[in-house]
């Protein structure tokens, strides 16, 4: 373990968008500032609904505007901010924009670049920064043995949640369904839900179920889904903890995730998780004792795990139980803390930052010679005129 004064770490974000990326930061800038250690997030935009969340565990945070201000300024004030934090590791976190940061980090600042999901995109951007990278860290073991291709050192860091502090109370009326997380067809693939809803309600089952969340499918699932159903609409992150003590049941019907956040959450609550089986993340927490895993293709599983939950009690508290103490056992935030701080540098002599920046294209530019000179001038009035910026 490093000494808390050596270590000075930065994190760098193309967002902070309601997610598990942002939560992510949240959780871990939250737990290395309560143990004394130099940590501020970096976003490439003015967003941040969480903000409140930030503050509330003295997590530093730096934002620029894309709104008012285009690419090549939104990324020298980042590198401006950067260097006036003078930090040991800058951690790439969320999009190609947080990996360019790291191609302008002077020698003898650990460049880290994060990958979070199990999506053929990320990789593809990723391997256009390799050259940008120190090592790179995934937060499960199927994306590290994805990205070993790359011949960069590779960290399998997995997320940690806040450990409840209260104890879950006894519930002996209808089985509490949670979903929680985007209502989008993509990834989510919410659109299941209606066909799992009937089936639940074909079996007589006494259930309530809770879809908490935004999107573009909100709608269309309220018109679909109309009893037994509760939308509970956008949830702050400070009342997730009481949402997940008022369930039992977990679901998740993704195809394809990374490690996810909302999952950990939930089990450190002791929900039970019905999810897919997918070959990234989840079966490294979920197995046969704590959970039930489904099929993707097999839409009927969500179902049936469900309703066997509902007809056994003794089921859905043993796996209540063994969820549980799989996430506090191996995923609170004070675990990944220290699995991170053993892959951080500490503060190296002789690091010499550049008093100005000069800004290139990003590595995905398609019109690269928007960037001259001339050209920047005029985006940058189009930015203050009408506050539209000029694909690139």
């Amino acid at each position: 373990m490093l000494a808390s004064s050596s270590v000075r770490l930065a994190l760098v974000s193309g967002h902070l968008d309601l997610g598990g990326s942002t939560t992510f930061l949240c959780n871990l800038a939250g737990e290395l500032v309560k143990q004394g250690i130099a940590c501020e997030v970096f976003s490439l935009e003015h967003g941040h609904p969480m903000q409140t969340d930030f503050e509330a565990k003295n997590i530093p945070v730096f934002r620029t505007d894309e709104r008012k201000e285009i690419y090549e300024d939104r990324l020298t004030r980042v590198l401006a901010a950067l260097r006036k934090f003078n930090p040991t590791t800058v951690v790439g976190t969320l999009s190609a924009i947080s990996f360019e940061v790291l191609r302008y980090m002077p020698v003898g600042i650990q460049r880290l670049g994060m990958i979070q999901s199990d999506d053929p995109g990320v990789y593809r951007v990723l391997a256009l920064y390799r050259d940008c990278m120190d090592g790179i860290v995934g937060v499960s073991k199927e994306i590290c043995k994805r990205v070993a291709f790359l011949g960069c050192p590779v960290h399998y860091v997995p997320y940690g949640v806040p450990m409840p502090e209260a104890v879950r109370p006894a519930h002996d009326g209808p089985l509490r369904i949670l979903y929680l997380g985007r209502l989008d067809r993509e990834q989510k693939r919410v659109h299941l839900f209606p066909e799992i809803h009937r089936q639940l309600m074909e079996s007589g089952i006494s259930f309530v179920w809770t879809i908490a969340g935004e999107g573009p499918e909100r709608t269309w699932l309220e018109e679909s889904m109309r009893k037994n159903v509760r939308f509970a609409g956008k949830v702050s992150y400070v009342d997730v903890p009481k949402l997940l003590r008022q369930q039992d049941v977990f679901l998740l019907t993704s195809d394809y995730e990374g490690l996810p956040l909302s999952l950990l959450e939930a089990m450190g609550q002791g929900l039970t998780p019905v999810v897919s089986h997918l070959s990234s993340g989840i079966p490294e927490v979920v197995n046969t004792e704590n959970g039930f895993l489904v099929n993707p293709q097999n839409v009927a599983g969500y179902a049936e795990a469900i309703i066997e939950l509902a007809r056994r009690p003794d089921l859905l508290q043993n796996m209540s139980t063994a969820a549980q103490k799989t996430v506090r056992g191996s995923y609170s935030t004070a675990a990944m803390a220290k699995r991170w701080l053993s892959i951080l540098q500490s503060a190296q002599p002789g690091v010499v930052w550049p008093e100005t920046f000069e800004i290139l294209p990003d590595r995905e530019c398609r019109r690269p010679w928007l960037h001259i000179p001339t050209l920047r001038l005029l985006r940058r009035l189009a930015k203050a005129i009408v506050g539209v910026g000029i694909p690139q």
